[in-house]
């Protein structure tokens, strides 16, 4: 299987959120295709996909990570974080700077 294994197969766990993340956050993408993102989730445009991405993004910050394969969001992202935990509340508060963030047992902010 492909490093990018969810490209091919739609159907595994947090597919929409590492294709997502792999074509606006890449380092290959970022300059040109992350202002797009940041906007379409700011202005909850993008549609059922955006919609998915969002609720795949929340239960990644809540640890909730059932059925990801370890390394995948650092292969789709390529980001500097320390780690995904990191990363993930980072692009949370990018995203949706006026929500709190999901976290295991509640929210915080």
């Amino acid at each position: 299987m492909s490093r990018s294994y969810w490209l091919d197969d739609k159907s595994v766990p947090f597919a929409t959120f590492l294709a997502v993340i792999q074509a606006h956050y890449h380092p290959e993408a970022y300059y040109d295709n992350f202002p797009d993102l940041v906007e379409m989730a700011r202005t909850g445009r993008g549609g059922e996909r955006m919609a998915t991405f969002k609720a795949e993004l929340s239960r990644l910050v809540s640890g909730d990570r059932e059925g990801l394969r370890p390394g995948a969001i650092s292969d789709a992202a390529e980001y500097d974080c320390a780690s995904d935990d990191e990363f993930l509340q980072w692009l949370w508060h990018e995203l949706y700077p006026s929500e709190p963030v999901a976290v295991s047992g509640g929210m915080r902010g």
